[in-house]
């Protein structure tokens, strides 16, 4: 499929999820190159990196990290991405930023709204082919938009259009900016499961209003850390909410994780037309050759 001219060998992705081979300075490593590199040579059609800071943190923070908040950190980015490419794979860059939003005032978010976009110019500049944005995973975009975390009481806390401000003004930054030059992701909460936290309505409403501004991939997901009430989750737990998010924005590409590493399940999610691509981190994080160890499978039982 392709997405915003950019064409995809296949509907694979590899998810966004922590290699634990980030280095205290922010640059790719050796070893990281290599991680990602596997994966590409494995035959996953995208790759979402592990979140990639567009601040530099703090002296007391955490340092095992991957940098974008400088220009130096742009020519490796860019062999990353060129070592990717030659395997036919395409590379978008996770956005994200750990820091507490309500620690911040209308200002600082402001000027953090800027460091989005300007990181997400240095992942065009590295040739990346797109970034995302996610209100999942506790960054910062999370705990703005959850009505669970958020407690702010100016423009950017209380109903849904105020929490939306953040997220939006960088959408709009990044698609005005860079227009169509690059894939603009946003990973979606379907459900928190819990009572004051985001529906699935909600997250309806955030995507007609996040592609409005300029997404043109969601990545359907859940957040189940903050219920007290038990989640099954079986293999496809999260398919019929990723088809719900679907049926409201049938002109952009949404894919759907859940335990869909058994070939035939993933594959027909694509074909019923749940979801238009498959999202795997454990399962290629363990076997980077998933893709073509299911392309066999798959041509082996329809023979």
């Amino acid at each position: 499929m392709t997405i915003a001219h950019k064409k995809l060998l296949n509907r694979i992705v590899m998810g966004a999820d922590a290699s634990g081979l980030a280095m205290a300075d922010g640059f790719v490593s050796d070893a990281l190159l290599n991680y990602y590199v596997r994966r590409a040579h494995g035959g996953v059609g995208l790759i979402v990196t592990e979140p990639v800071r567009v601040v530099p943190p703090a002296a007391n923070g955490p340092y095992a990290h991957i940098g974008l908040y400088d220009d130096a950190f742009v020519p490796q980015l860019r062999f990353l991405a060129q070592a990717v490419h030659s395997k036919g794979t395409r590379l978008i860059i996770m956005l994200d930023e750990p820091c507490a939003a309500a620690e911040m005032n209308a200002r600082e978010l402001h000027t953090l709204a800027e460091r989005f976009v300007q990181a997400a110019w240095r992942a065009l500049a590295a040739d990346c082919d797109g970034v995302m944005l996610s209100m999942a995973d506790g960054g910062v975009l999370h705990t703005i938009i959850s009505p669970h975390l958020n407690r702010r009481f100016d423009v950017y806390g209380g109903t849904l259009t105020e929490r939306l401000r953040l997220p939006l003004q960088i959408i709009e930054g990044i698609h005005a900016w860079l227009g169509k030059r690059l894939i603009i992701g946003f990973r979606l909460i379907a459900d928190d499961f819990t009572t004051d936290g985001i529906t699935l309505h909600d997250a309806r409403v955030i995507a007609r209003r996040v592609i409005t501004a300029g997404v043109n991939l969601l990545d359907v997901t859940v957040d189940d850390h903050n219920t007290t009430v038990p989640v099954a989750r079986f293999p496809g737990w999260t398919v019929p909410l990723a088809d719900s998010i679907k049926r409201v924005v049938p002109e952009v590409p949404v894919m759907c994780s859940g335990l869909l590493g058994e070939p035939h399940l993933a594959d027909s999610v694509i074909r019923d037309g749940s979801a238009d691509l498959i999202m795997l981190r454990q399962t290629l994080r363990t076997y980077p050759d998933w893709p073509q160890t299911a392309y066999t499978t798959l041509v082996s039982t329809s023979t």
